[in-house]
């Protein structure tokens, strides 16, 4: 039977492909007849296209003429197995009935550029700097490093591993070593040191699980103030106020050290380099004192956890506006939101639901509803992240006509798992032809839906750059003119974050001053 219902199947789809070529030759025979053709509303209605081929297309997601209309060729041919010729009269017919790829006066393009919807960030500054908010049917970039404010005293000791060989010495210690080997580079109010082969232990507070990560930068700054927490245990930790420490307080989280208070407990593991059986211990705060410092603090910058595992054992933390953008985009048009939901790609476990709530409640918004309108998945590498898109797109289709569509998809971060990946120049060119094919996957389900895709990068240094910036996004020129917008973000003084217009088709260059809080992004 199954042999049958096979032959059966391709006896179908030789039926269509030879209606295809009688069409051509109709079209070639009897030109004034063109006139007549019958109206294109669904897949069935293309030249060549019965039911067996549009059922293969709906399976491999392209369900819709739109969907079909910015399709490639060879991926028509390769899903249906048709000949390239026959692909794109199939994609030409659906871009005519989608109205897809046709020429328009600027003044129709106009008038279709005023249903682009905006979402407000929470700070008019950086609202204003963008636009009005973040655009739907745009790929929206933000990247930025370093000048977190969040750093360590410089006698603290941390524990890493280069070429599998242990190292427990002070961070100063451990900066000076790199600096004379590397490098270091101006950044900001401090200087960087971009790292190698230099890994260490990170904890990931939702798995409860330790992982061995590489480190990317080791960072530094001066600062007039620190926080000394004495423990019970007779460790101190002397950090900056904003640096967050890991407490437990109605389960493990993250809390500003500004915040500890004398009773709190701190949590930590119990042995470094850790086992397999991840053990916790905890510290309690015997003491919380702020002191004059005034000299150079440092920070290792670990992309995967944002922390690393010290030597004796504490979970040292080393941001947001992804978050805010994710709460506020439920609002109603009314109040700078688009009444939408949200589809995030974790790709560096950033995602934290604690915050997401944290910015609802104090925005006055049902902590729970929001979040059950955020579809959250995990992305372990970049096949995985790009096969995410496809996913994404699902959900967005079945949203669509519910009171709360997809407006929103957010990629954090968008070339991580790619730098990993393809190290080397050697593997250059692969990297990029599939970041390419990642980055129009995006712009596809941008315009197809009308949402806001928003995307997160990292940066890395320039070794020869004497002048200027010494940091450049990752991702090269493929990045640099596929993103429709791109803001860099460094931090300002008293606490500020400053975010910078580095590209946009329609905005002028310019900057925007914001802050931090319990609500997200304020100004």
């Amino acid at each position: 039977m199954a042999r049958k219902k096979k032959v059966d199947d391709e006896v179908k789809e030789l039926e269509e492909f030879e209606e295809l070529d009688a069409l051509d030759e109709l079209s070639v025979e009897e030109p004034t007849k063109r006139s007549n053709k019958k109206e294109i509303k669904a897949l069935e209605d293309l030249p060549g296209v019965g039911p067996a081929t549009a059922e293969k297309l709906r399976e491999a997601g392209y369900d819709s003429l739109e969907a079909i209309a910015v399709a490639s060729p060879l991926e028509l041919k390769e899903l249906a197995g048709i000949s390239e010729g026959a692909a794109l009269k199939i994609i030409q017919a659906a871009r005519e009935a989608a109205n897809i790829g046709t020429f328009m006066r600027a003044d129709e393009y106009f008038r279709k550029r005023a249903v682009v919807g905006k979402i407000t960030t929470g700070s008019k500054s950086l609202d204003k700097l963008l636009g009005g908010g973040i655009e739907t049917q745009a790929v929206s970039e933000f990247f930025g490093e370093f000048g977190s404010g969040k750093c360590f005293a410089k006698d603290t000791l941390v524990y890493y591993e280069n070429d599998n060989v242990e190292h427990v010495e002070s961070i100063e210690e451990m900066y000076n070593k790199y600096a004379t080997k590397n490098g270091e580079i101006p950044f900001d109010n401090g200087f960087a040191v971009p790292l190698e082969i230099v890994s260490v232990y990170t904890f990931d507070i939702k798995t409860r699980k330790v992982e061995k990560t590489k480190v990317s930068y080791i960072y530094k700054e001066k600062v007039s103030k620190l926080i000394k927490l004495k423990l019970s245990t007779g460790i101190e930790l002397k950090v900056t106020q904003s640096h967050p420490v890991l407490v437990f307080k109605d389960g493990l989280k993250w809390i500003k050290a500004s915040e500890v208070r004398i009773g709190d407990v701190m949590v930590g593991i119990e042995e470094v380099p850790p086992k397999s059986d991840v053990k916790l211990c905890f510290h309690q705060v015997e003491g919380v004192e702020i002191f004059n410092y005034n000299d150079y603090v440092y920070d290792l910058v670990v992309p995967e956890t944002h922390n690393f595992i010290a030597p004796n054992g504490l979970v040292l933390h080393n941001t947001q506006l992804a978050h805010t953008l994710a709460v506020i985009v439920q609002k109603p048009l009314e109040e700078g939101g688009l009444n939408g939901s949200v589809v995030w790609i974790d790709t560096e476990n950033t995602f934290r639901p604690e915050r997401i709530k944290q910015i609802a409640e104090t925005r006055g918004m049902d902590p729970e509803e929001v979040l059950k309108n955020i579809y959250v998945a995990r992305a372990f590498n970049s096949n995985h992240q790009m096969l995410l898109v496809e996913k994404a797109e699902e959900i967005i289709k079945q949203k669509l006509p519910s009171e709360k569509p997809v407006k929103l998809l957010v990629v954090d971060s968008l070339t991580g798992h790619f730098r990993s990946e393809y190290v080397g120049r050697g593997t250059l060119a692969e990297r990029q032809q599939k970041l390419a094919k990642h980055l129009a996957d995006l712009h596809r389900v941008a315009n197809l839906y009308d949402i806001a895709v928003f995307v997160t990068n990292q940066v890395q240094a320039r070794p020869d750059a004497f002048f200027g910036d010494p940091t450049r996004p990752i991702g090269g020129h493929i990045l640099a003119h596929s993103a429709t917008v791109r803001i860099y973000l460094r931090k300002g003084k008293a606490g500020k974050r400053v975010a910078r217009l580095i590209d946009s088709p329609h905005l002028p260059e310019g900057e925007a001053a914001f802050r931090i809080t319990e609500k997200g992004i304020e100004d």
